[in-house]
């Protein structure tokens, strides 16, 4: 090869090395329990081997899609890949995970271990920690933070749920074995997952508790002895919704609760008011493990 390719070649491979290590998306699949689960797996420019892994969870009726929520940006920031499974689709034809929905009532798949084995899976596949793993979602994707933690898995050492409910199944069955931080995110003019709860079960969701006492139960299980309230206001000024943010320190094996209530807002990921993505993982940064 003569001078002139030498050069040329050198500075081929000087251009390309930028775009190796650009952050990139990788949509992938795996089977688990028989059932082949689709993922999405956001990777940040340079992220380490060990970095920590946020699993993000849709909501009820959606799809594993990134651009919903603002996780991204901060991921690129912070070092930390994000993954967005997708759940499984009931009998209506609606992606969801399964919580025990009347509408969910076909389904035999074993939630909970599924989610676990995709996790593991990622983890594996990408080099990810296994001790700073964290789980977020959506609605549903909330309500399945909630099931997940009072299984008491390992897998994840927190959970940030956003516009999540705990059903009451769960409520009423066995006592969370263990101690574990808990973030919910919520608006207190909710319809669909209603601040009050529908121990009725008529919005069509099944029956389930209220916001206060789905928070109240973690606070105590946790037994946090302090708590701290502020306010944030909205990104939209006077026109959006301002947020009362109460924290609950001091719990057992250092676990604490955060609770943002949205005051009047809508079911939503609560991106107009606030920066939802860099709460959540403010709130996971603090118990990530040296």
């Amino acid at each position: 090869m003569n001078i002139s390719k030498q050069i040329i070649v050198a500075a081929a491979l000087l251009m390309a090395a930028p775009a190796a290590l650009a952050q990139r998306y990788v949509t992938d699949s795996c089977r688990v329990n028989g059932l082949m689960r689709r993922y999405t797996v956001f990777l940040p420019a340079g992220v380490k081997p060990g970095a920590p892994l946020v699993v993000c969870m849709h909501g009820y009726g959606k799809w594993a899609k990134p651009k919903r929520y603002d996780l991204d940006a901060v991921a690129a920031r912070e070092g930390f890949a994000v993954c967005y499974p997708c759940g499984v689709r009931d009998t209506t034809g609606k992606w969801g995970w399964n919580v025990g929905y009347p509408r969910q009532a076909a389904l035999r798949n074993n939630e909970v271990d599924d989610v676990i084995k995709i996790t593991r899976h990622v983890q594996k596949q990408f080099d990810l920690s296994r001790d700073n793993t964290f789980a977020t979602g959506m609605s549903n994707g909330g309500d399945m933070c909630y099931v997940l933690a009072y299984n008491g898995t390992n897998v994840f050492r927190a959970y940030a749920s956003v516009a999540g409910q705990t059903m009451q199944w769960l409520y009423d069955g066995p006592n969370a074995p263990r101690p574990v931080p808990i973030m919910e995110i919520h608006g207190s003019g909710d319809a669909c997952s209603e601040w009050g709860g529908d121990l009725a079960g008529t919005g069509g969701w099944g029956a389930y508790i209220s916001v206060p006492l789905e928070v109240g139960y973690w606070v105590a299980r946790n037994r946090c002895k302090v708590v701290a309230t502020d306010t944030i206001p909205s990104k939209q000024g006077g026109k959006g919704h301002i947020t009362v943010r109460r924290k609950y320190t001091g719990g057992t094996a250092g676990t604490e609760v955060w609770w943002y209530e949205v005051v009047g807002a809508p079911h939503s990921w609560h991106a107009k008011d606030l920066n939802t993505g860099e709460e959540v993982w403010s709130f996971f940064k603090h118990f990530l493990k040296k």
